[in-house]
């Protein structure tokens, strides 16, 4: 196709994180349909926006780029035909974009709400015209900010065909070492004298902790880190507070994990009634669902849990994404 999308982020893509990965997985989906897409960001190969600063914000410290390349930035809004921004909150705001041609957005951070009421306040002096999409209903609240006609798409997948359920003696955590993605209750597991006799923990993270039962991986790329979850049985989604999709989740059943989640609202989103759910934060119902997962074969729960997360496979949503670019 003629038609120049570009794709548009403050995230250092050299980096780590789940809007870079969604970035990277639409812009090959979108090429390999011919359709002619670029990547603009800090450390993208097409245009390289500089360098960029760990940021404290909702919860986490994000590589962010404050201060763009100007004369670069400026080359790739005149190259598209459609710019696709990744988290605009930063671009709209700070950067001061603005362009006639086509933008879309989306919005992949699930905000509370003192930080949606501030960012709908300073989105009030954003005249920018544009279309406001959001990976899941809890990622909305944060695009409902910037427009109340704003629709859900979800984050994506590439489907892995040989995935399958072998049962193990290896629990697997993801997740910074952060207070949200809880890592202390997979911690506090880990010294349960008779689960630790059992199994393995796996911890792939990014800074060590001090537990001995505990193996820490630290700062793996994507390909690292499936090659871990394909050895691994059973995969501890342990936030304490909601987060936007949660897509470790959906990865480790691809790649052949059976997941166990807090009941939070964000996990019952996007796998429904298919995993094992633990009461949030809360240890004794977490033993609980490991012990069953030790006295049961759960490969048909895999397999249903595997089934449902088909419908984030890439080859589906990249035609509502074709629809966006073309139809709004």
């Amino acid at each position: 196709m003629n038609t120049k999308i570009l794709l548009l982020t403050a995230y250092d893509m050299k980096k780590h994180g789940g809007v870079q990965n969604q970035i990277n997985l639409l812009s090959d989906k979108l090429n390999s349909l011919n359709y002619n897409t670029k990547i603009c960001a800090p450390n993208a190969e097409n245009y390289n926006l500089g360098f960029t600063v760990n940021l404290p914000f909702n919860k986490s410290i994000a590589p962010i780029s404050l201060f763009p390349n100007r004369k670069i930035l400026k080359e790739a809004i005149k190259w598209a035909d459609i710019i696709h921004i990744h988290e605009p909150f930063i671009p709209l705001f700070v950067w001061r974009y603005n362009t006639s041609k086509k933008t879309i957005v989306t919005h992949h951070a699930s905000l509370n709400k003192f930080y949606l009421i501030i960012q709908e306040l300073l989105f009030l002096f954003t005249n920018q015209k544009i279309v406001s999409t959001a990976v899941s209903k809890e990622a909305l609240k944060n695009a409902y900010t910037l427009s109340k006609k704003s629709l859900v798409i979800n984050n994506a997948i590439r489907i892995n065909q040989q995935a399958t359920f072998i049962h193990s003696y290896n629990l697997l955590f993801v997740g910074r070492n952060e207070r949200r993605k809880n890592i202390k209750l997979f911690e506090k597991l880990s010294n349960n004298k008779m689960l630790n006799g059992l199994y393995n923990f796996i911890a792939i993270t990014n800074k060590k902790g001090s537990n001995k039962n505990v193996n820490y991986l630290l700062n793996l790329d994507e390909k690292q880190k499936h090659k871990i979850m394909t050895n691994t049985a059973y995969y501890l989604a342990l936030n304490k507070s909601n987060e936007s999709f949660g897509i470790s989740s959906i990865e480790a059943v691809n790649n052949g994990n059976l997941l166990i989640a807090s009941n939070l609202d964000c996990f019952k989103e996007v796998m429904d009634d298919t995993a094992i759910y633990f009461k949030n934060n809360d240890i004794t119902s977490l033993e609980k669902a490991i012990n069953y997962c030790t006295n049961n074969n759960l490969k048909d729960q895999w397999v249903k849990q595997y089934q449902h997360i088909k419908k984030y496979d890439i080859d589906k949503l990249i035609n509502k994404w074709i629809s966006v670019y073309t139809h709004y």
